[in-house]
């Protein structure tokens, strides 16, 4: 999901998003589907690059590796369960 740079609009009142409280004219990003068109002016949309990792094409090693970094215990995993437990991990 694409996030928006926003900034509070002149004329409006104080927004607070994500815990902070953000006055009039100031800027802050913010998740798409939160955008109130009433109180915030659209700067710029970013949009959200996600690497795609075709892990069908990678080594038990490196699937190991990827796999531990997301705190999976790899031990006697092979590769098909290795992939499932990194695509569920991804997934949560």
């Amino acid at each position: 999901m694409a996030k928006i740079k926003v900034r509070v609009k002149d004329g409006s009142f104080p927004v607070r998003y994500d815990g902070e409280r953000f006055s009039i004219g100031e800027e802050f990003v913010i998740v798409e589907e939160h955008l109130n068109k009433n109180t915030m002016d659209v700067l710029e949309v970013i949009q959200d690059q996600v690497d795609i990792v075709d892990y069908e094409k990678l080594k038990v090693e490196e699937l190991k590796l990827i796999a531990e970094e997301k705190g999976i215990i790899t031990e006697k995993m092979k590769k098909d369960e290795l992939i499932a437990a990194i695509k569920a991990a991804e997934s949560e």
